[in-house]
């Protein structure tokens, strides 16, 4: 009756962790074409396994693996804040003495140690979306050249504009260096047309963002075009321009999300610039499997970024459907 008893309750106690172990965080699992039991593992954290963003991001990873033929686990918090789960799934991955790793960071600073317990104990890391300026050992940062593709936001506008016409920046939080580099691309490539920039802090939210494209309509009604430097901006400043009836002025989004590149088949937005995660995702696998191996790695790769129209856009979504498996 006894050993019964212990039995059972050896049973329930194994249950009860199993089910704790999967309530705060989602995982997968890819196997790539190694059989023998001795194939490389790469751990994959991401900022969150739940938005298409990242779905894309891991839809890459799974590619990469499969083609070089090595394992990898895919991690990440069910939100992007939870950043003190997701460093405790990169400390774990380090316990488990991963061959290699590929990280994009929720909060850097707080991600840093971490990224050093991992290069201590030999595991290269690779940077993705988000880059960890105190951590120098990285193998490389892979990631948009946000500069970069706002520039060509801003020359694609340029023939839309006349010199001194007054354009509005709805962007993420002051300092934010993406939002930095996204706003300065953007007003650089429209230099020679001395344009008139408002520039708005809308923190990356969409409410707000309706809020500020209201607001500085009715201050300044001959605003001659939007940009966002994020979608989810973008789409709350077209909800603005709609609510002051300001529809046919140009707004330009910034991230090339589903929903994003919906507006501009609906003609909400005149053009999308567009990041690639799921080559970021590839590359990330990649660029760790070279680095195990000794190979030689670039220490900043550009993912790419393209401006989607309404020419090309449906092209766009039928490939993110296709790496979704849609």
């Amino acid at each position: 009756m006894k050993k019964a008893i212990f039995i059972l309750f050896v049973v329930s106690s194994l249950l009860l962790f199993a089910c704790s172990a999967n309530t705060s965080s989602e995982s997968e699992t890819s196997n790539g074409k190694g059989t023998d039991g001795n194939s490389l593992k790469i751990g994959v954290v991401l900022m969150s396994l739940n938005s298409e963003y990242w779905k894309l991001n891991m839809a890459g990873a799974k590619k990469a693996a499969e083609d070089l033929g090595v394992d990898i686990e895919i991690l990440g918090p069910s939100e992007e804040t939870l950043y003190e789960e997701q460093v405790k799934m990169v400390e774990d991955l380090v316990s488990s003495k991963i061959n290699g790793l590929v990280v994009a960071a929720s909060l850097p600073e707080a991600m840093s140690p971490a990224l050093q317990n991992a290069h201590s104990a030999n595991i290269p890391v690779v940077l993705v979306d988000a880059n960890v300026n105190e951590f120098d050992e990285r193998v490389t940062f892979i990631g948009t050249e946000n500069y970069n593709a706002a520039f060509k936001g801003g020359e694609f506008i340029s023939d839309q504009l006349d010199n001194g016409d007054k354009v509005l920046i709805v962007r993420g939080q002051m300092g934010a260096k993406v939002h930095d580099e996204r706003t300065k691309g953007f007003q650089d490539a429209l230099k020679d047309k001395k344009i008139k920039f408002t520039v708005q802090d809308a923190q990356s939210d969409r409410v707000k963002a309706v809020n500020i494209v209201e607001n500085v309509l009715t201050a300044e009604p001959d605003i001659k075009a939007v940009f966002a430097t994020s979608d989810e901006m973008a789409l709350g400043s077209f909800k603005g321009l709609e609510n002051k009836g300001g529809t046919k002025i140009p707004l330009i989004g910034f991230d090339g999300t589903p929903d994003g590149l919906q507006a501009v088949t609906e003609g909400k937005m005149v053009a999308n610039i567009a990041q690639d995660p799921y080559q970021m995702g590839y590359l990330g696998v990649e660029s760790a499997y070279k680095a195990i191996k000794g190979e030689v790695v670039k220490k900043r790769i550009d993912s790419g970024s393209e401006i989607y129209t309404k020419e090309n856009v449906d092209e766009r979504i039928k490939m993110i459907n296709e790496y979704l498996n849609k």
